[in-house]
C-alpha cells in the first residue's frame, strides 16, 4: 500500500498529458492549414518589414521582463489556484492542449511563411528559455493533477493534519516553481533577444 501511494505521488508528465499536448498539436496544426490565408493575411508579425524592424529594435530588456512576469507568473499563480478546486484536472488538461495547439499553430505559420527559415525563428525564439519552461511547466502540470486528484478524487488526505501537510508542501514546491519560471522569464527577456537578433540575420 505504501509503495502504491509513493507511486501515486509521483510527479511525472503522464501518458493522458502527452496525448493532450499531440492532440493539442495535431489541431494547431490543422486550423492553420484550413485557414492559413486568412491567419497570416491577419498577422503582420511575419511578414518580412515586420522581422526587418525587428533585427533593428531597441529593446527594453527591463520592461520585457516585468511584462514577461506578469503573463507567465500570472498564468502559473491562477493554474495552482485552479488545481486546489475541483476543476484542477480540467485546467491541466487544457493548459497542456493550449500548449500544443500554439506550438502547432506557429510550425504551420512560420513554416508556410519563411519555409525552413520560419522553423529557425521558431527555435530561436523558444531559447533558452525553453530549457528552463519546458520542465517547470511539466512539473506543474503534474504537481496540479495530483493535487486535484488527491483533494478530491482520493482518499489521500487524512483530516485537518493531513490537508495541512498538503498545503505547505504545495506551496513550498508553487514557490520553487516560480522562481524557477521567473528565471525563465529573466533569460527571455535579456538573453533571447541576442539570439534572434542573430538568426533574423538570416532573413
Amino acid at each position: 500500500m505504501h509503495g502504491d501511494m509513493r507511486e501515486e505521488d509521483e510527479l511525472r508528465f503522464n501518458n493522458k498529458q502527452l496525448i493532450l499536448f499531440i492532440i493539442g498539436i495535431c489541431g494547431g496544426i490543422v486550423l492553420a492549414s484550413i485557414f492559413k490565408s486568412e491567419l497570416l493575411s491577419g498577422i503582420e508579425l511575419l511578414g518580412e518589414n515586420a522581422l526587418l524592424q525587428a533585427r533593428y529594435a531597441v529593446i527594453d530588456n527591463s520592461s520585457l521582463f516585468l511584462r514577461l512576469l506578469w503573463q507567465r507568473l500570472g498564468a502559473a499563480i491562477l493554474f495552482i489556484l485552479l488545481s486546489t478546486t475541483f476543476l484542477g484536472l480540467a485546467a491541466v488538461w487544457f493548459y497542456t492542449c493550449r500548449c500544443g495547439f500554439s506550438l502547432g499553430l506557429l510550425l504551420v505559420m512560420l513554416f508556410s511563411e519563411h519555409g525552413i527559415r520560419g522553423i529557425c525563428l521558431l527555435v530561436a525564439g523558444l531559447f533558452p528559455q525553453a530549457l528552463v519552461y519546458v520542465p517547470a511547466w511539466i512539473y506543474l502540470f503534474a504537481l496540479g493533477e495530483r493535487t486535484c486528484r488527491r483533494l478530491f478524487y482520493m482518499n489521500g488526505i487524512e483530516g485537518l493534519g493531513g490537508l495541512k501537510r498538503m498545503g505547505m508542501r504545495l506551496s513550498a514546491q508553487a514557490g520553487l516553481l516560480l522562481f524557477v519560471l521567473a528565471v525563465g522569464c529573466w533569460l527571455e527577456a535579456y538573453v533571447n533577444p541576442l539570439l534572434l537578433r542573430l538568426v533574423l540575420k538570416l532573413f
